[in-house]
């Protein structure tokens, strides 16, 4: 498998097809993002009047506040689903999207979320299957380790050393499952990947889409994992650029809000702040999530033998006459 003609056709397609952006970041939307850590602060009561008085209110405002809050998180919910429908068509329709490149050489954003709209049961049954056994792994564990903690915690009532060494085992099994469900999680989001295109490309059902992509990772696990390092080496790399954009973008108005008297035109930075490492982020994640679907669509292109043989050119020198 020539990997560097696959990355360079990858972002060819990335590049040039700029309407898939706008199905990469939908797609991203759904893929889910890292949790943070929050810092805590110690302040005293004349830090809190002096930011938190002004928003004191009485208990009917304080009880339609809450009320309000109940039905914005139910209206997110709601939202949510919404969001997660649109991302997995997204998905469906930028590998549409890249097999109309290779097949047509033309595609739209019409065509290509028409084509993932067609499939969408159909991904939604392989994430099904791709997530059961993985919440499967999560009741069991938890479970197991309930058990193990109430017996490490009998066990310590009687003996300091039997409780001592049955948290220590506790702890060791629970980062043995751990590493196990990760490890799982991986194999299986690579078999979704896999199976997507199985039911795209090949116009598959969801069962034998996913029989298909575990048989395609079983005969392609070399491949498979050189993609992995590649993609995790290019993220490192793009790691220290996104970094100090999101710094030079953010820390103007954090030294802003930080050393000024609080008031409401603290949102005017705030917001715009916020507005720019939303487009910011937006479109890296929108750019990102077109070329690591394309690359992984033109790979299995390549595994299934569903990709076109290269054409040999012709030879320039004139054929000898008979």
């Amino acid at each position: 498998m020539d990997y560097g003609s696959i990355l360079k056709r990858a972002w060819e397609i990335t590049w040039r097809w700029k309407i898939l952006w706008i199905l990469g970041f939908l797609a991203s939307l759904g893929g889910g993002g890292g949790g943070g850590q929050g810092a805590s602060y110690s302040t005293g009561s004349e830090d809190w009047d002096r930011w938190w008085g002004p928003w004191d209110l009485g208990p009917d405002i304080s009880e339609g506040i809450v009320a309000a809050v109940i039905g914005v998180a139910c209206l997110a919910v709601l939202v949510g689903i919404a969001i997660w429908v649109v991302s997995v068509i997204a998905r469906g329709g930028l590998i549409a999207g890249v097999q109309q490149v290779e097949e047509q050489e033309h595609t739209a954003f019409g065509l290509a979320w028409r084509a993932g709209a067609r499939r969408f049961w159909t991904l939604f049954g392989i994430s099904f299957l791709a997530g059961i056994p993985l919440l499967l792994m999560v009741a069991l564990g938890i479970v197991v380790l309930i058990v193990m903690f109430a017996g490490s915690g009998m066990a310590f009532a009687n003996s300091e050393t039997a409780g001592g060494l049955g948290i220590a085992a506790s702890i060791l099994c629970g980062g043995v499952f751990c590493c196990g469900m990760i490890l799982v999680s991986l194999v299986l989001q690579q078999i979704r990947l896999y199976a997507e295109r199985a039911a795209i490309l090949e116009d598959l059902g969801w069962i034998e889409a996913f029989v298909r992509g575990w048989n395609v990772l079983k005969a392609n696990i070399a491949p498979t994992i050189v993609f992995w390092a590649i993609f995790f080496a290019i993220g490192l790399v793009l790691l220290i650029p996104i970094m100090a954009a999101v710094a030079a973008v953010a820390l103007p108005f954090v030294a802003i809000v930080s050393t000024s008297e609080p008031g409401w035109w603290m949102a005017v930075p705030v917001c715009v702040g916020g507005l720019l490492a939303v487009i910011l982020g937006s479109l890296i994640s929108a750019i990102v999530e077109t070329f690591t679907s394309a690359t992984w669509t033109l790979v299995y292109r390549q595994m299934a033998g569903l990709a076109a043989a290269v054409p040999v050119a012709p030879s320039e020198e004139p054929a000898p006459e008979a």
